[in-house]
């Protein structure tokens, strides 16, 4: 039975839409009832799997997480948003003949990712403070998880508990200067981590909008798996990993040699979470 499971899950239909319920059981992390149409979901897709794929099964899970965003969008992460045009895609696609459902889900899931980079460069570029890296020191005293990098740029304890200390006297009406003291080295290292993010974004919008037969296209895989491990290697956001993977291998055409970019990128969110533990 595993064995005829494991099978079928190399089936683009079915391994496809499968792995969406999946994805939605976990992005129901961000808000419980959401668990109970995936996991209904997930079920069907294993006890009557021709029902699973039917269109309206997505129409309606992507309905109840545009009402997930309308009443609690407090509880909501960006990847949401993401995930419920994914689900409108999919169900788009599933009403398309059998032979024609892997071409147009790939070509969804290759739009999607293409654009969101393109967003997020865009949105670098307007806003000066990331290029000049003040966004990213920001994070790095901000948020503990990225601590790893914070001393690989030599930003000591003692240092972001000072800049902390700072920006909290900003935060609480203090209009006096506000000062961040770090190295000339530190400075110039997250200047440059930040320059080749934005690089790195670059190339992943550009190789997945250029068409398939452009020399831009080879970039699509590894510069997606290389964005996943830097990013979840830091800071290991298990909903958007899961969703990024199941858009990687869909572009891929769901074969066989790209069925370990999930478990690869799985492997990098639990050492991540094992080190956060210590």
């Amino acid at each position: 039975m595993i064995d005829q499971f494991l099978d079928r899950l190399q089936q683009p239909r079915f391994g496809i839409t499968f792995m969406t319920a999946v994805t939605s059981l976990v992005m129901s992390t961000h808000w419980a009832p959401m668990a109970i149409p995936s996991l209904a979901l997930m079920i069907l897709s294993i006890a009557r799997p021709k029902l699973a794929v039917h269109p309206v099964a997505w129409w309606l899970l992507a309905l109840a997480w545009f009402c997930a965003q309308v009443l609690v969008p407090e509880r909501m992460e960006d990847h949401v948003p993401l995930f419920t045009i994914w689900l409108v895609s999919l169900a788009i696609c599933l009403a398309r003949p059998a032979d024609e459902f892997l071409g147009a889900a790939a070509f969804q899931a290759r739009m999607l990712i293409g654009v969101v980079f393109a967003a997020a460069v865009a949105w670098k570029l307007v806003f000066g403070t990331y290029l000049d890296g003040v966004t990213l020191w920001t994070f790095m005293i901000a948020d503990e998880r990225f601590q790893p990098l914070a001393a690989a740029v030599g930003l000591s304890g003692d240092a972001i508990e000072a800049d902390r200390s700072q920006i909290s006297r900003l935060l609480s009406g203090d209009q006096s200067a506000v000062s961040l003291e770090a190295s000339t080295w530190t400075v110039t290292a997250i200047v440059m981590i930040s320059v080749l993010t934005l690089l790195l974004e670059t190339a992943i919008s550009a190789s997945h909008l250029a068409p398939s037969s452009s020399r831009l296209a080879r970039l699509r895989l590894p510069s997606l798996v290389l964005f996943g491990v830097v990013t979840y290697g830091l800071v290991p956001v298990l909903p958007f990993a899961l969703l990024l993977a199941l858009f990687a291998m869909t572009v891929a055409r769901w074969r066989r040699e790209v069925m370990w970019v999930l478990p690869a990128f799985m492997i990098v969110i639990a050492i991540r979470v094992a080190t956060l533990a210590f």
